[in-house]
């Protein structure tokens, strides 16, 4: 039986056009202070199953004027105070009904569980890091899994919602896996002219979007198949994100552009201008605004969709009170930790923590991954006459990031694994210029090394999975080759890595 999910291409009906590109927002400096069955050989076998989603990602919904009608009538004569009261009323039901579905009885629900559920919204809704989650888990020696299928060429990039991983690869499948059993659900191969090299889905799994070499979009419902192909970049799309909690999509591309995407309407929103080179990594969180790196020109920008302006964050140098052994030539991978948090990772290892109060990072870790071993005098010279000394060993560069959304947890990968550390946030007395006590606290932020593991070959694009409160699964797409060229190539099988890693027992 074919799968419509990678099979047939969904009918296109009349889509809303977008609204007109706008013209580059303007730019902002910030103070100085400031996401069954098995196919086993996707070479031998191209048939499709049907997926196990039950869910559509496009539902058409009747209005129905007479319940319209009758629900304004209800509440005409409400006033403010009641409207306010109403709402809370409804909203603590909400939650007590989704603790009940969790096994709880609603006459067992302490108020202790609501106030702290009332907490993190309220927190989330801010924006601010609320979750201290690394303290709590237990990093040493994690379970691990290994998926991959015969033929599998280099892993580009992997997203994932809830339980449920989705990779891309050179080989240009789309393939769709089982994070707990370890089982490769679908796979999809050809709607794509060249290598895919970045992938998203949204949170709530109802749609899946690609991007490739061949100036591409592809955007595909779990149940639907392929809905819709964009085709307004000009060169590759090398990143994209989902905007938190809805089906907003924002894409960055060679040609220097990011634009943005209403899925629910499967058309194209605007474009933004302002970086001066390929823009390699995007992220986004709850709010519309979504932040990038122009990898060459040095530049990660943070973009307020809403006011059509940016803050523009420069690399390049060091930090206070550290000195820089390499020169960062590209800042490649950006990941959010909330509102006012990011990091990002560069050409020359250097692992950098922002906030939006400074210009430049509020703390850097050097050579995160360390140096490259010392290459013998046989791999870099093939003269018979040999070089008095070897090239001095090039730090390993972060080739892709991720953050637990609001937690204290970031993950950074290279081609000697993966790292995790921990978002520290400490609080400090406010000093004057002359170093005398001026009042008030300030926080300070800073990253500590929480674990190592050691993984076979690049680490192309590494994801965060939460399995309720107890596991935290950590997976990497990993190959021989990097994900944008073949300069480089590691004895290693490609696949994608699982690491599970669960809560300390009380």
């Amino acid at each position: 039986m074919s799968d419509p999910f990678f099979s047939r291409k969904r009918k296109r009906g009349p889509a809303r056009n977008g609204r007109p590109i706008k013209p580059s927002p303007r730019q902002e400096e910030p103070s100085k202070d400031i996401a069954d069955e098995e196919i086993t050989d996707p070479e031998t076998s191209d048939e499709e199953l049907q997926d196990a989603d039950t869910e559509g990602s496009r539902t058409t919904v009747e209005s129905d004027d007479q319940s319209v009608e009758s629900d304004d009538e209800e509440f005409v004569n409400e006033t403010a105070t009641e409207k306010r009261r109403r709402l809370a009323q409804q909203y603590l039901e909400n939650l007590q009904n989704e603790l009940n579905v969790a096994g709880f009885d609603a006459r067992d629900v302490d108020k202790d569980i609501l106030a702290a559920r009332l907490q993190e919204d309220v927190a989330e809704e801010q924006g601010r890091l609320y979750r201290f989650l690394t303290p709590s888990f237990v990093f040493v020696r994690p379970v691990r899994k290994f998926l991959s299928y015969k033929g599998m060429l280099t892993p580009t990039a992997i997203a994932g919602a809830e339980n449920i991983l989705y990779t891309v690869s050179k080989d240009r499948t789309l393939a769709k896996w089982d994070a707990t059993t370890g089982k490769r659900l679908r796979f999809k191969r050809g709607d794509h002219d060249k290598e895919i090299v970045c992938i998203a889905v949204s949170s709530d799994g109802k749609f899946i979007a690609t991007g490739g070499k061949d100036r591409k979009i592809n955007v595909y419902s779990p149940e639907l198949g392929l809905l819709k192909t964009f085709t307004q970049h000009r060169d590759s799309v090398r990143c994209l994100a989902f905007r938190r909690g809805t089906h907003q999509l924002y894409s960055g591309s060679a040609d220097r552009t990011v634009k943005s995407w209403s899925l629910d309407a499967l058309s194209y929103v605007e474009t933004l201008f302002g970086h001066q080179d390929a823009i390699n990594d995007i992220a986004a969180l709850a709010q519309e605004r979504c932040i990038t790196t122009g990898s060459r020109d040095r530049t990660v920008r943070l973009w307020k969709i809403v006011e059509e302006s940016q803050l523009i964050f420069r690399g390049g140098g060091p930090t206070s009170g550290q000195k820089l052994r390499f020169v960062e030539g590209s800042i490649d991978a950006v990941a959010m930790v909330d509102h006012h948090i990011f990091v990002t990772g560069s050409d020359n290892g250097t692992l950098s923590l922002w906030t939006l109060q400074r210009k430049k990072p509020a703390y850097s870790v050097h050579l995160a991954h360390g140096l490259d071993t010392q290459l013998s005098p046989e791999a870099y010279t093939a003269e018979k006459v040999q070089f008095p000394t070897a090239p001095k060993p090039q730090p390993r560069w972060i080739t892709c990031l991720t953050a637990l959304p609001y937690a204290d947890i970031v993950v950074s990968g290279s081609w000697n694994g993966i790292k995790v550390w921990r978002v520290v946030a400490e609080e400090s007395e406010r000093l004057d210029v002359d170093g005398v006590v001026a009042g008030g606290k300030r926080k300070q932020y800073s990253l500590d090394f929480v674990a190592e593991f050691k993984l076979p070959g690049v680490v192309n694009g590494v994801t965060l999975l939460e399995n309720g409160k107890d596991e935290i699964r950590i997976c990497a797409a990993v190959g021989r080759e990097l994900r944008g060229g073949r300069w480089m190539r590691r004895d290693a099988k490609n696949g994608v890595h699982i690491l599970t890693v669960k809560k300390k027992s009380v």
